[in-house]
């Protein structure tokens, strides 16, 4: 055989090889599942803590929490959702933070984060 069939011939193992192992079926990529009560808890913390003053742009993440809440929990969510106004309705840091309290309360959690998080 000529040489230059040898080295066609090689060239073409090799692209198929490349062709076979890229082609292969890959795992499914599993999205990541967002837990809105978790989300939810972590923005009241802070703003339990005292850490953020004025939600701001988080508001519009607030509220759209509690909606996503409310497809599961209809009851919890509409409390929230009252709850939620009222604390972006607020100017009072130490009203806030009642505010988010109350929250955390009714999502079972706790105003201070816990240790090592």
């Amino acid at each position: 055989m000529p040489a230059h069939w040898k080295g066609l011939l090689g060239s073409l193992l090799v692209v198929s090889v490349v062709l076979a192992v890229g082609c292969g079926k890959g795992q499914a990529v599993k999205p990541v599942e967002r837990n809105p009560k978790e989300e939810l808890t972590k923005i009241l913390q802070d703003v339990a803590a005292g850490k953020m003053q004025q939600l701001g742009s988080a508001f519009g993440q607030v509220m759209n929490l509690v909606e996503e809440i409310k497809k599961s929990d209809a009851a919890l969510g509409a409390s929230l959702e009252e709850d939620g106004k009222a604390l972006m309705s607020g100017s009072d840091p130490a009203g806030a933070k009642g505010i988010a309290e109350r929250m955390l309360q009714k999502l079972g959690a706790s105003a201070a984060p816990a240790a090592g998080s």
